[in-house]
């Protein structure tokens, strides 16, 4: 790589990766409209679709600590490439499947690269990222898992009944995108901050000038990089480290708390029980709600280095909140209008929801944690928020039965009230502060909420003067 490369080729590098995030919505998605072909042509029980389902939530899991050691002795680079693999073989045996148990080791293989993909990816993004486009250059990976989702739902409603066999070309299709991106993974760069660690100072001081704009000081951001490393180096467990640790896990079980992916997985479902009798106008329900979830993604990756995280964050959650208070109240109505009432008042959820805790999780535990631990804990951050994921996939639909949509609805907003709570007291504003900067504030006793701007502000000529004197 030269050192003409610069800005644009940073945002390259951060597309490049965020494909793994496209495999991931899309991958995770395509299992909601193909339900009823598969069921028939493999025989299968409730059951077993079940585990379907939810056999690639469960193998995110152990992927996630995995990822987070490898990523750490191969490099980023190198486990994504793998995971870029591990997507194609998921894909192709989910595609050749049949019978139950082929079908099983494909969606195995496809969430255990789901779990590593939703943990290296952000992870590496926010290492090549200068401070003052990091948040909307992790939000490109958001960006691209919600397009997957769309992409996903929309292509199994064009498909769905065109041919009993339709599942099958959904799975070869997304084979395509997992060759494309071990290809492009060939051509970017390990992460400065991983060169640092394990090569040194100057590997490091090579990578910074080939992705920074021309004539760009590369010095301070060294300067840092080399200060952290010295800190790290004689740094212990302690108990600052642990008050992070747990804002991160808190903040992923958050995320999932607020009901998302019952949506997500079961949206044909929940849609057909508020009045769009027909699978195929159940399934373009999902696909708006998909939508909007893809274009409020693209707004906050436009809008999150202006607007800053916590201000998405408040915003969003409470208007997630509104949506699902309001989604419960028509579905406790009768008659054809208020299944668009259901459909307006989700949306509206989804909007609120994918501009805070949904995107902007993954940019904050991307940037909050130290180096030296920062690939533990993003891989716990992590494996909490997909066991939170598996626990609410499994037990929401005999909570839908049990307890009804309205009851299931207005405990998902409550636990949205919560988390604007949480985030109130316990999220920084890490918006144009550099990674070493929010480390170095940590470990000099700064309250977690303040490691970023003071009081949440955003930059201003005189925060840039002090950050300069710490």
């Amino acid at each position: 790589m030269n050192g003409r490369a610069g800005n644009g080729l940073v945002w390259r590098i951060a597309a490049i990766a965020g494909l793994g995030g496209l495999l991931f919505g899309f991958d995770s998605s395509v299992v909601a409209d193909i339900r009823d072909q598969v069921m028939a042509q493999l025989v299968l029980s409730e059951q077993q679709w079940s585990l379907v389902v939810s056999i690639s939530l469960l193998a995110a899991i152990p992927g996630i600590p995995l990822s987070g050691l490898l990523a750490d002795r191969l490099s980023r680079r190198m486990l994504l490439q793998l995971v870029a693999l591990g997507f194609i073989a998921g894909s192709v045996f989910s595609a050749l499947a049949n019978g139950y148990f082929l079908l099983l080791a494909g969606r195995f293989i496809t969430g255990l690269c789901i779990g590593v993909a939703s943990y290296a990816v952000p992870l590496y993004i926010a290492e090549i990222a200068p401070a003052n486009r990091r948040g909307g250059m992790v939000l490109l990976n958001g960006l691209a898992i919600t397009s997957g989702q769309a992409i996903a739902y929309l292509s199994g409603f064009a498909v769905h009944d065109l041919s009993p066999h339709s599942w099958r070309w959904l799975f070869w299709a997304s084979a395509i995108p997992g060759v494309l991106f071990f290809a492009g993974l060939l051509r970017v760069p390990h992460s400065p901050r991983w060169m640092a660690r394990h090569h040194g100072i100057e590997a490091a001081l090579e990578v910074l000038r080939a992705i920074r704009a021309p004539g760009h000081d590369v010095s301070h951001e060294l300067q840092e990089i080399r200060e952290v490393q010295t800190l790290n180096a004689s740094g212990r467990w302690n108990r600052r480290l642990f008050s992070v640790l747990l804002t991160g896990c808190l903040l992923g079980a958050f995320q999932q708390l607020s009901g998302i992916n019952a949506i997500m997985f079961y949206g044909p479902v929940i849609f057909q029980s508020a009045g769009f009798s027909l699978v195929r106008e159940a399934i373009f329900a999902t696909f708006i709600i998909s939508l909007v979830n893809t274009l409020f993604t693209a707004f906050t990756l436009l809008t999150v280095d202006r607007l800053g995280r916590r201000r998405l964050l408040i915003g969003g959650t409470l208007a997630a909140a509104l949506g699902l208070f309001g989604a419960s109240y028509f579905y406790s109505l009768e008659g054809g209008l208020a299944r668009y009432g259901v459909l307006s008042c989700l949306s509206v959820y989804v909007m609120g929801y994918c501009v805070s805790v949904g995107s902007l999780f993954w940019v904050l535990i991307a940037e909050i944690f130290p180096m030296r631990i920062r690939g533990f804990a993003m891989s716990l951050a992590t494996v909490v928020q997909w066991a939170t994921t598996f626990v609410i996939a499994l037990v929401f639909m005999p909570l839908w039965s049990h307890l009804g949509a309205v009851h299931c609805l207005l405990f998902f907003g409550a636990c949205c009230l919560i988390a604007t709570l949480f985030i109130v007291h316990f999220i920084p504003e890490t918006t144009g502060v550099s990674l070493e900067m929010l480390e170095k504030r940590l470990s000099r006793g700064y309250r977690i909420r303040d490691i970023g701007r003071p009081n949440g502000r955003l930059s201003t000529p005189l925060d840039a003067m002090m950050e300069d004197a710490i």
